[in-house]
């Protein structure tokens, strides 16, 4: 177990070293793909139809751990952390942040894996650079899932501003304390009951991973910079493969009111909202969405 009691890492000034975030975080689904200097932590789960799971911002593979429970048994579940996130940790330089190359990346790991056709689903960050690829590869998405997905312009939410700020930027990739982490998770949760000592515990540690940190203020900056373009959505209207649009309604990363802008840009799409849900649903209500999901990718929906 992982000792998480010092002032120091409470401050979020520590370092985790990445064996002790191996020996509690991987299992023996672990895999590694390495491209440029990057060991990409992924894991690669059940039989059937391959179905790539893609995060969000501070998270990791794990927020899927409930969809993969339930989906396993009929999918080949593939789900990986992002670059400057989980145990993969930080990228090479702060450009393999910007979309182009984000996608990018994600092609030359689908290539490495031999795969010529996957459903693909993704929560917020990880959404946009999912329906970012399949605009550039639609005929490798048979079926895309965006899940509270970035996708409009629109103000940045609080720990991501917090961070970005200039004043605090140099230190926040030094030091980010546990308490605002842990605001973070809940801030994510519809039903703030739901977020456990056990949930809080991973998302800050995994947060310490070496070079993290720093990585987190560069995501947010790029962010920040995504966040003020005006023309972000452009590319949605044209989305080809069958797409469903679940949402939380109760989102506090990317308010409810842009779930009406998915619909009016992309109305051949199906949409699903849950009332009680915040930003990460598949982690907070994963038997819902793991149904829902199914439902969609098995064509009942």
């Amino acid at each position: 177990m992982i000792a998480v009691t010092s002032g120091c890492t409470s401050l979020g000034m520590t370092t985790i070293p990445l064996d002790k975030l191996k020996a509690k975080y991987a299992d023996v689904n672990s895999k590694i793909i390495e491209i440029d200097g990057m060991n990409i932590h992924y894991k690669d789960e059940g039989q059937g139809p391959a179905l790539i799971l893609l995060h969000g911002a501070c998270a990791s593979l794990h927020t899927w751990d409930g969809w993969t429970d339930r989906l396993k048994s009929h999918y080949r579940v593939i789900r990986l952390d992002i670059p400057g996130f989980g145990l993969t940790g930080p990228a090479p330089d702060a450009s393999y942040y910007k979309i182009d190359k984000a996608v990018n990346l994600f092609e030359r790991i689908v290539d490495e894996m031999k795969l010529d056709k996957f459903y693909l689903a993704g929560n917020s960050l990880g959404g946009y650079i999912s329906w970012n690829y399949t605009l550039k590869h639609p005929e490798k998405v048979e079926k895309l899932i965006l899940i509270d997905s970035v996708g409009f312009p629109q103000p940045l939410p609080g720990l991501l501003a917090f961070a970005t700020n200039p004043i605090i930027k140099p230190f926040a990739r030094y030091m980010m304390p546990r308490f605002m982490i842990n605001g973070a998770v809940k801030q994510g949760y519809g039903d703030k009951s739901k977020v456990s000592q056990e949930l809080k515990d991973r998302y800050f540690e995994l947060a310490m991973r070496e070079g993290n940190k720093s990585s987190y203020v560069d995501v947010f900056t790029e962010m920040r910079r995504v966040f003020k373009n005006e023309n972000l959505s452009g590319g949605i209207k044209d989305l080809k493969p069958p797409t469903l649009v679940m949402w939380g309604a109760r989102d506090e990363w990317i308010p409810f009111k842009y779930f009406a802008m998915w619909k009016k840009e992309l109305p051949s799409a199906k949409f699903i909202q849950y009332e009680g849900a915040g930003h990460t649903p598949m982690e907070e209500i994963p038997d819902e969405t793991a149904r829902d999901a199914d439902l969609f990718l098995s064509g009942k929906l």
